[in-house]
């Protein structure tokens, strides 16, 4: 994360009629100018700080990590913030930077945006999906949260805008999304994933988008979206991901002749920040077959 951050360039781009916020990190093992482009998509609530400790470890890539619209410093869409309209921001994104047929990765919410872009506009060279919003059937407490906290944003959403304000950022539920999705017991890791939602998970624009992003990243799933993607797909999955089953990534997996998936144990939903390394080195080591 730290040498993602001193290679940090910030940079901001119109797309439509909004303004999107992105930051390159240069490739630093090869010249910038022959290294492939790499773009990452953060997931729902998250902002570019949340993929460093990927974006640190491409070093053989010059890597492109937007913030989504509507969290972070990128402004809000027009438009409602649903899985279609993301889909074309991402199109235009890549678009509007030139970026001509990059790698595509991303995490959760983001695996949506990746593989319902490729399937519809065949933009990538090859997709790489962590933690990937499956079809698995969620039960149990996953489900009663998910249920719960889908009525909290529709009621901070329908609110006045300040009262909704106070409602989605405060601290209670931020930290209690943290302790739900962290699985390590490191108290010092915990501490920090902690920390770090607190500082960079409050950073939507307003209720609305909060509102409707986290809507589209419940009701959607990767699963009709992988199954048109021709290029080589990579899936990795964590053994104690409530969102997405493990077992829900191999099945899907094997219903396609392009795609593999790696399993990382004692991790959940997030391996970018439990398990960001083993992660790395395994998509490094996929992208390196494909040279």
């Amino acid at each position: 994360m730290a040498d993602a951050q001193t290679r940090a360039v910030a940079k901001s781009v119109s797309v439509g009629s909004a303004l999107t916020s992105y930051w390159l990190y240069p490739a630093t093992t090869v010249s910038p100018d022959k290294a492939k482009n790499l773009v990452l998509v953060h997931g729902y609530r998250g902002d570019h700080h949340g993929l460093e400790a990927f974006a640190g470890g491409f070093t053989d890539y010059n890597v492109y990590v937007p913030d989504l619209p509507g969290f972070g410093e990128s402004e809000p869409l027009k438009s409602v913030h649903n899985l279609d309209a993301y889909t074309q921001w991402l199109y235009k994104f890549l678009k509007g930077i030139s970026l001509v047929q990059p790698i595509g990765v991303g995490h959760s919410f983001g695996t949506l945006i990746i593989s319902s872009c490729e399937a519809e506009h065949d933009l990538f060279e090859s997709v790489i999906l962590v933690n990937p919003v499956g079809g698995g059937k969620v039960g149990g407490i996953s489900k009663f949260l998910l249920e719960f906290v889908k009525f909290y944003y529709w009621v901070a959403h329908v609110v006045p805008e300040n009262i909704g304000m106070r409602m989605a950022k405060t601290y209670l539920l931020v930290d209690s999304m943290s302790a739900f999705t962290t699985k390590s017991k490191n108290k010092e890791l915990r501490k920090w994933i902690k920390q770090v939602h607190r500082k960079h998970f409050n950073s939507f624009a307003n209720p609305q988008v909060n509102w409707e992003s986290y809507v589209a990243s419940i009701k959607n799933v990767v699963t009709p979206y992988v199954k048109k993607i021709t290029k080589p797909v990579l899936m990795i999955a964590a053994d104690q991901d409530e969102i997405t089953p493990v077992y829900t990534v191999v099945e899907l997996a094997k219903s396609m002749a392009n795609a593999e998936v790696y399993e990382i144990k004692g991790c959940g939903h997030l391996v970018h920040y439990e398990a960001a390394q083993e992660a790395v080195d395994v998509m490094n080591g996929f992208l390196a077959k494909l040279r």
